[in-house]
């Protein structure tokens, strides 16, 4: 579990630097909407990368943006939430 948290945490940080063109790093305290500026179409493209770049599939069913707020806390979410593809 912990493994599969660091490689989401290391994925979403690099698709996140690409689709939004930050010019520094993201990190897991990095806040995605505030800080980041990302919107809810991009977090749902940013879902389906990851679910892409780990073969894994995400059940978002439970997604409660508000509980989100973070790069940690999607993370948190994502590993939870996960299954193999």
């Amino acid at each position: 579990m912990a493994e599969l948290r660091e490689q989401v945490v290391a994925s979403m940080s690099d698709l996140l630097v690409r689709m939004l063109r930050l010019e520094r790093p993201v990190t897991e305290g990095s806040k995605l909407e505030e800080e980041l500026g990302m919107s809810s179409s991009q977090g749902v493209q940013l879902i389906l990368d990851l679910e892409r770049d780990l073969a894994i599939m995400i059940d978002v069913e439970d997604l409660e943006q508000e509980e989100l707020a973070t790069v940690g806390e999607l993370a948190d979410f994502i590993t939870a939430h996960a299954t193999p593809q």
